[in-house]
């Protein structure tokens, strides 16, 4: 069992009884990091917890399993949330749900997920799917110009959008089927809007709240290929 978060063991057993593992899969990671890597063997360690992360880039162990990382984003903002103070986020396309359990089961994968183990302080890790009826949004990036991603996590899909209010491009709407990895909470939805640097300055400015169920950032993406991977579902990966 990881230490940065509890595995949902009986939502991950549900995939070995399904008949199809159906895919793809967007899990969707937000991540908090420790100060200092504490690695499991004690050996000693003077880089911070996301440089750890950044050793442990499972690029190649994805690509393996048919499967990529389709979005990171540092966090620059926090409007709503509560007490776990989110320092990045990222997004892995997996060629479907049984593609994670391939992953995480090679060995070599089992060494290079020591870095995560040591870097990493608390994730949530959810499994989510294109929401029902969204058209295929505006092929656009937030790594592509000056533009910030705003992110909102709800346990409750009728919440009020956050985006609805500002200017904003919607480039993706995820329903979440249930959290891999976390705590005890549950989820709803997770939707992916591009803003303005003044649109996000206007809404650091509301101030933040608190909230025990919902989430919203706002992130600086080093890549971002959300709308993209919407775009022709008979094309999984690119």
């Amino acid at each position: 069992m990881p230490r940065y978060g509890q595995l949902n063991e009986s939502y991950v057993a549900s995939w070995f009884a399904r008949d199809e593992p159906g895919g793809p899969m967007w899990a969707l990671n937000l991540m908090k990091y420790r100060e200092r890597a504490e690695y499991a063997d004690g050996r000693e360690s003077s880089i911070s917890g996301m440089a750890a992360d950044d050793v442990y880039a499972p690029h190649e162990h994805l690509r393996k399993v048919g499967s990529r990382l389709i979005m990171m984003a540092p966090v620059v903002h926090q409007l709503v949330g509560d007490g776990h103070a989110w320092d990045r986020i990222a997004i892995a396309q997996y060629r479907d749900r049984m593609a994670m359990i391939e992953m995480s089961s090679n060995d070599d994968f089992k060494k290079d997920e020591d870095h995560k183990e040591a870097g990493m302080d608390f994730t949530i890790v959810m499994a989510t799917f294109p929401a029902d009826g969204e058209p295929v949004p505006p092929q656009e990036s937030g790594a592509d110009d000056d533009r910030l991603l705003l992110l909102q996590v709800v346990a409750d899909a009728d919440t009020a959008d956050v985006a609805a209010d500002v200017e904003s491009t919607r480039i993706g709407r995820f329903a979440v089927e249930d959290r891999i990895i976390g705590d005890d909470r549950t989820f709803a939805e997770a939707r992916y809007d591009l803003i303005s640097r003044d649109v996000a300055e206007r809404l650091v400015a509301q101030g933040s709240a608190h909230n025990d169920t919902d989430y919203v950032v706002i992130a600086d993406p080093a890549f971002d290929d959300i709308a993209r991977s919407l775009t022709d579902m008979s094309k999984v990966l690119f």
